[in-house]
């Protein structure tokens, strides 16, 4: 493959717009670990595009562990209806109802709270 601009032996190619890119065209990209871009406005784009995948990462999780409380909130005020219906009103169905519906809600909660870890990986 050659470089769209020089017309020598490409190195890699752009990472925003694919075009090839020799040594000349990016001298710094290539050492560092750094992503190729065959100028600066690719360059801009391409961290721009990272920062908003990062942020939007970070917003992800941040909803998991929030489904993850509130899964475990109201599986809480279930088993605590549960034990009331129990006491109070002996309805089994009731029970039944607002026991499995705890547990349930437990499991979701434990689904969360195991991907918002593993986003953090």
């Amino acid at each position: 493959m050659k470089c769209s601009t020089h017309n020598a032996e490409a190195i890699g190619i752009c990472c925003w717009c694919g075009r090839a890119i020799c040594a000349v065209c990016a001298p710094d990209a290539a050492q560092g670990g750094k992503r190729l871009a065959c100028s600066n406005t690719c360059a801009a784009s391409a961290s721009s595009s990272q920062r908003a995948l990062e942020m939007i990462l970070q917003k992800s999780r941040q909803n998991a562990r929030a489904n993850a409380i509130y899964c475990f909130l109201c599986a809480a005020l279930l088993g605590g209806a549960t034990i009331a219906a129990w006491y109070e009103l002996p309805s089994p169905l009731l029970m039944w109802f607002t026991g499995a519906s705890s547990v349930m809600l437990c499991v979701s909660g434990f689904w969360f709270a195991r991907g918002a870890k593993k986003m953090e990986l």
